[in-house]
C-alpha cells in the first residue's frame, strides 16, 4: 500500500562494520505509533534486548532519530524532529525533541528517520543527500565546536543549505547531559542524547534533500493548514512570544512562585526583572525574532552583544529555562553574562538546564563548605558569580577539575561529594526543569511519573493557569474553578495531558501551537489529509497512552517502580516567601488514583489487561521469547 506523509523507510547505520541499509517501517507501526518519539520508543525496546543491563554508552545502545506523518508538511510548527535512547544520564528511557530545520530536510532527503549502533574506531560524520547515506571520517571536525562544526561541513560540500545535527565538546567528551546542537542552537538538550553520540564517534548528521513527500489529500491539507496558520499567528500568545520570546514568561511565572530561586530554596528574589525578555529587548540585545521550519510564533531570539565584556555574543538568544536556570537559580542577574554562558553551552553542546543545575548544586556545596575554593583552581564559586559561572562551563565541557564531577550530572555528582545528597535536587536522575512543582499540584505528579525523569513538556500545569483545550473538557469555565494547590481532579488531567502532548512528540509537532488555540480535531484532520487514514481527538490520545505506557514498559525493565514516582525533599518542602508561600504539594494523595486511571498496579506497572487493550501486548511478550 502507497503511503502519504512520509517514506516508509529508515536509514539504518553500524558504525562498528561502516555498513548501511534502509529498513521499511511497516504500516501498522506508522498507525500504532505515528513516529518522533513514539516510534523511536518502539524501537528502541524491540532493538535492546535486556534494558536494565544496557550500558548507555557502550556500542549497543542505538541512538534514533525520526520525524513524524506532519513534519516539513504545511502544518504550522512543524519543523521539529525527536531522538530517542537509553539515557547515559539516568539510566532509563531518553528522549529529547529539537526545533529548527533539521527535521524537514531528513523528510526532504527521502528518509523518515535514522537509528546509528555501533562505534566507529575514528571520527566520523553521516551524510544524507536525496536517499544516499555515507559514513565520512571526521578527525578534523573532532574538538570543534557545534557551529564551527557546522559552517565546516557545509564549506566541504559546497552546499550552505545543508543542515547538520552535531555535538560539541561536551558530547566528544561523554558530559552526561551533553546535547546535540542543530541550526546554530536549537537543542534535542535533555537526557544527555549527545553523549552517546560522542560514545560513538559519531560528530555529526549532515542532511539535505530536494525531494517531495506526497500527501493523500494535498489540497484540502494546504487550505486546512492556511487557516492554522493565520489561526496561530493571531493569536494573542504569538504576539507576545514574537516580542518577548519564551523569556516573557519570567514575570508571569514569578507572580505564581514558579521560577526558582536560589537552586529552589528561595521565593522571592529581587532582582528578577533582570533577566526577563522585556529586559533583553530593553536592552536592545534582541535584534529580530528567530522561527523554526514553517513557524508563526517565532518565540527564538537572535541576539548580539556589542560592547562591554561580553561584546561578540550574536546567534541564539537564552530561552525561559536557560536565563533561569543560568539565572534566577543561581542568582545571576546579569542578562548578558546569561547570553555569554548560553553561547557557550551551544559552542559545547550542554543542555542549559542540567547545565544551571549543577551549577547551582555546586554553590550551595561551596556555600555550606563541602568543596573549597582549593578544589576549583581558586573559583570562588559564589552565588551570582558571573566569571565563576562561565570558567565552571569550560571545566565541565573539557572534563578538568571539579567539572570531571560534575559532568556526571547532580545525582551522580552529589555521591561525589560528602554530604550533599540531601540537596541534589532531581527526579530519576534527570535535573528538574525550571518550574516549581510547589506552585502547581498538576506539575509535581507530572514530574514525579514522566518516562525520562523531571518532565515539563506535558503541560499540565498550564491547565492549572488557566490554557484552555475545550475538547479535552479544559473548557473555560472548567479551568476557572481549579485550584493549582488541590490535588483534586489533578491525576486526571495529568494523565490526559501527558497522553495528548505525547501525540506531539509523535508527530513532531511544536507544543507551543495549545497556546494559540489549535484543538486535538485540528490536529486530527491535518493528520487525516495528510496519511489518508482516519484520525480522530480520541484515536490521537489513544496513540499517546499507547507509546507512554510503552515507555514504561522499558522503565519497569531498568528497575523503575513507585518509590521513583516522588520528588526530593527540598520540592516537598513548603517556602516561606513568594507566589507559592506555603504549600506542599500531595503526591502521596495522587499516586494511587493516577495508578487507576493508568490501568497500572500498586508498584506502578502496566497490567497485561492494559498492555492488551492498547496492543502491546504482543511486542512485550514477543522480546521474553
Amino acid at each position: 500500500m502507497k503511503l502519504y506523509g512520509c517514506w516508509g523507510k529508515i536509514a539504518y547505520v553500524n558504525l562498528s562494520e561502516g555498513t548501511v541499509k534502509v529498513i521499511e517501517i511497516h504500516e501498522n507501526d506508522i498507525k500504532l505509533f505515528l513516529g518522533g518519539t513514539g516510534l523511536g520508543a518502539k524501537i528502541l525496546y524491540e532493538l535492546v534486548q535486556n534494558p536494565g543491563s544496557l550500558d548507555p554508552l557502550s556500542p549497543e545502545n542505538p541512538l534514533i532519530l525520526l520525524t513524524g506523518p506532519l513534519t516539513g508538511t504545511p502544518f504550522p510548527s512543524s519543523g521539529r524532529f525527536g531522538v530517542v535512547a537509553k539515557s547515559p544520564l539516568t539510566g532509563i528511557f531518553g528522549e529529547s525533541t529539537a526545533g529548527g530545520f533539521w527535521g524537514p530536510e531528513l523528510k526532504f532527503a527521502g528518509f523518515d528517520g535514522i537509528v546509528v549502533i555501533g562505534r566507529a574506531k575514528e571520527p566520523v560524520y553521516i551524510t544524507i543527500f536525496d536517499d544516499e547515506v555515507s559514513i565520512r571520517k571526521a578527525e578534523h571536525l573532532w574538538g570543534k565546536d557545534t557551529l564551527e562544526t557546522e559552517e565546516i561541513i557545509r564549506k566541504d560540500h559546497g552546499d550552505s543549505r545543508i543542515k547538520v545535527a552535531c555535538i560539541g565538546k561536551g558530547g566528544e567528551n561523554l558530559v552526561r547531559f551533553a546535547s546535540i546542537i542543530c541550526d546554530g542552537g536549537r537543542a534535542a538538550g535533555r537526557c544527555g542524547l549527545g553523549a552517546i553520540m560522542g560514545s560513538k564517534k559519531l560528530k555529526a548528521i549532515a542532511v539535505r534533500g530536494t525531494k517531495k513527500v506526497e500527501y493523500a489529500h494535498e489540497d484540502k491539507l494546504n487550505e486546512h493548514c492556511r487557516e492554522l496558520l493565520r489561526k496561530v499567528a493571531q493569536s494573542a500568545y504569538a504576539t507576545n512570544a514574537r516580542k518577548y520570546g519564551t523569556a516573557g514568561y519570567v514575570l508571569v511565572g514569578y507572580k505564581y512562585g514558579d521560577v526558582p530561586i536560589k537552586y529552589w530554596a528561595k521565593g522571592t528574589w529581587d532582582e528578577i526583572d533582570k533577566i526577563s525578555g522585556q529586559e533583553m529587548v530593553r536592552k536592545g540585545l534582541v535584534k529580530k525574532p528567530q522561527a523554526c521550519f514553517n513557524c508563526p510564533i517565532a518565540c527564538g531570539r537572535y541576539v548580539e552583544i556589542t560592547s562591554g565584556p561580553y561584546a561578540g555574543v550574536k546567534g541564539h538568544g537564552p530561552e525561559y529555562e536557560t536565563v533561569a536556570s543560568i539565572g534566577s537559580l543561581c542568582l545571576l542577574s546579569d542578562i548578558e553574562a546569561i547570553a555569554k554562558a548560553n553561547e557557550l553551552c551551544t559552542r559545547y553542546g550542554l543542555d542549559t538546564i542540567s547545565l544551571g543545575s549543577v551549577i547551582a548544586f555546586a554553590m550551595e556545596c561551596y556555600e555550606k563548605g563541602l568543596i573549597a575554593a582549593s578544589d576549583l583552581g581558586g573559583i570562588r564559586l559564589e552565588w551570582g558569580n558571573a566569571e565563576a559561572v562561565l570558567k565552571l562551563i569550560d571545566l565541565i565541557a573539557n572534563r578538568e577539575g571539579i567539572g570531571d564531577i560534575l559532568a556526571l550530572g547532580v545525582k551522580e555528582a552529589s555521591k561525589y561529594i560528602k554530604s550533599s545528597e540531601e540537596f541534589a535536587i532531581h527526579v530519576k536522575g534527570l535535573e528538574v526543569p525550571m518550574h516549581d512543582p510547589r506552585a502547581w499540584d498538576s506539575l509535581a505528579l507530572q514530574y514525579a511519573t514522566m518516562p525520562r525523569g523531571a518532565c515539563h513538556t506535558a503541560l499540565a500545569y498550564t491547565i492549572d493557569r488557566g490554557v484552555v483545550i475545550n475538547e479535552l473538557g479544559f473548557t473555560k469555565e472548567f479551568v476557572s474553578k481549579l485550584n493549582r494547590f488541590s490535588h483534586v481532579g489533578k491525576p486526571r488531567i495529568v494523565k490526559i495531558m501527558q497522553d495528548y502532548m505525547g501525540v506531539f512528540d509523535c508527530l513532531v509537532i511544536c507544543k507551543f501551537l495549545i497556546f494559540a488555540g489549535v484543538e486535538p480535531s485540528e490536529i486530527a484532520r491535518a493528520l487525516t489529509y495528510t496519511t489518508g487514514w482516519e484520525f480522530s481527538k480520541d484515536k490521537l490520545l489513544e496513540i499517546g497512552e499507547r507509546v507512554f505506557n510503552l515507555k514504561r514498559v522499558f522503565n519497569v525493565a531498568c528497575g523503575i517502580s513507585r518509590k521513583d514516582d516522588t520528588l526530593p525533599k527540598r520540592l516537598l518542602t513548603p517556602l516561606s516567601n513568594g507566589g507559592a508561600k506555603g504549600h506542599r504539594p500531595n503526591i502521596e494523595a495522587m499516586i494511587d488514583e493516577y495508578y487507576r486511571l493508568r490501568g497500572w498496579d500498586k508498584e506502578g506497572r502496566p497490567t497485561k489487561e492494559k498492555l492488551k487493550e492498547l496492543q502491546l501486548l504482543d511486542i512485550v511478550e514477543r522480546k521474553k521469547t
